[in-house]
């Protein structure tokens, strides 16, 4: 999968397959996250609480533990056709679910989204990627995913709302959110489709072979025990955990700016969608070329999450009525920096040096370690804000401070483990 490129650009043909694995990466988590952009009709199709709702997101982020195992059985076998056949799942699963839109049903359903989201798919997806190029061009790579998933985010779920608009105009009729998850559906196998042509099959033989290591060679137990032992597997996960923190943090501005700044709802509102849009496009393609200019994308984790450290800060010290303008510059400078890191993270086991042919566990391990905030921190955050009200808010900042300065500590962590251990070790070494 062009492995060899030894240019800092990317050819048209990575472009288009980096666009795809975004459409691919949309569709895959649309409907487990569908509650994002259809949450009264899905309460009201299902028939279910509040709280009953947030039972399938939590179901769905016990998938993430799983994933180190995902990760091994794409190292093991052919990645592309594990990615391929998760992806067609997860659509077939879209359509059973649209035919029985019942709660019961939907607990299995995002079982289902579990096993084949996060267990089998996002691990091959992670090894996708960065095989899309060779090790110069991982920042540049993973900033240019992650920006193109927002791109086709924005696309998908206006076509879905589209859909959902003519076959419920009411808002209210099941038909509209049946409409929706089909159209995920359908987006999905086209993507699948524009994959299995544009992806080079990584099970075939490769000429590449960096330090006497294959991407080929199969995992084996041992190496798989090696991955998850590792320091530089952890060091990637820590990097991923302080970055998430960061990102799910970043959602709470919204009510923070209205209920404790007094700042009106349509100018929150306003600022969310250039928050969550505006800087993505911007600030993951930005930090993923820095990290490649300056040969170390955890640098720009770190220098990303510190300079969010101060900016959060400036958020807890800022009185009621302030300013307007400094509000839309601190707001669009922690969406930037967010997405800067986010743009990063997942290129540091490369820098690290972990082998491509471990790429799917690294990622794995790296997934579990780093998205298991979904398991607590948004009932954390809840928990606190239910408790001690507009209070809970300082609280909510000083955690993601916390976490965010460990990450900080856990890039400079990264450069002194370069210079003792990796200074003149070939590429791709594990041991």
């Amino acid at each position: 999968m062009d492995h060899q490129v030894k240019s800092k650009g990317l050819s048209l043909k990575q472009i288009i397959i980096i666009l795809f694995l975004g459409f691919g990466y949309t569709v895959v988590y649309a409907t487990p996250f569908i509650q994002y952009v259809l949450y009264d009709p899905l309460v009201g199709t299902l028939g279910c609480s509040q709280q009953q709702l947030g039972y399938l997101i939590t179901i769905f982020g016990i998938g993430n533990l799983l994933a180190p195992f995902g990760g091994m059985l794409s190292d093991k076998f052919n990645t592309k056709k594990i990615y391929i056949i998760a992806m067609l799942v997860i659509c077939l699963l879209n359509v059973v679910f649209a035919l029985n839109m019942t709660y019961n049903f939907a607990l299995v359903i995002w079982a289902g989204f579990a096993i084949f989201g996060l267990f089998l798919y996002f691990p091959a997806h992670t090894k996708l990627v960065r095989l899309i190029g060779g090790e110069d061009q991982q920042g540049t790579i993973f900033g240019l995913t992650e920006a193109f998933c927002g791109i086709t985010n924005v696309i998908v779920n206006f076509l879905a709302l589209w859909f959902f608009d003519h076959f419920a105009p009411d808002g209210l009729s099941p038909a509209g959110l049946r409409a929706a998850i089909i159209c995920y559906a359908v987006i999905g196998v086209l993507a699948v489709a524009a994959l299995a042509f544009l992806v080079p099959d990584p099970g075939k033989p490769s000429q590449e072979n960096q330090g006497g290591t294959n991407i080929n060679d199969k995992m084996t137990i041992k190496d798989w025990s090696k991955v998850v032992l590792n320091p530089r597997t952890w060091m990637s996960g820590i990097a991923v955990f302080a970055t998430y923190t960061m990102y799910c943090t970043l959602s709470y501005y919204t009510p923070y700016f209205s209920n404790v700044l007094g700042v009106s709802v349509v100018f929150t509102g306003g600022l969310a969608i250039f928050r969550q849009y505006g800087t993505r496009f911007l600030g993951a393609p930005l930090g993923g070329w820095l990290g490649d200019k300056i040969k170390s994308v955890s640098t720009v984790v770190g220098l990303s999450l510190a300079i969010a450290v101060v900016t959060v800060l400036a958020f807890m010290l800022m009185p009621a009525g302030s300013n307007a303008t400094l509000l839309i510059i601190l707001t669009l400078a922690a969406g930037i920096l967010t997405y800067m890191a986010r743009g990063s993270m997942f290129a540091v086991p490369s820098e690290l040096k972990i082998p491509r042919k471990y790429a799917g566990t690294t990622s794995g391990v790296v997934c579990a370690i780093g998205y298991c905030p979904d398991l607590f921190i948004f009932v954390l955050y809840g928990y606190w804000l239910d408790k001690f009200g507009n209070d809970g808010y300082q609280k909510i900042f000083i955690y993601a401070m916390i976490v965010m300065a460990i990450g900080v500590v856990n890039a400079i962590v990264v450069q002194i483990y370069k210079r003792k251990k990796l200074a003149n070790a070939p590429a791709d070494l594990v041991e």
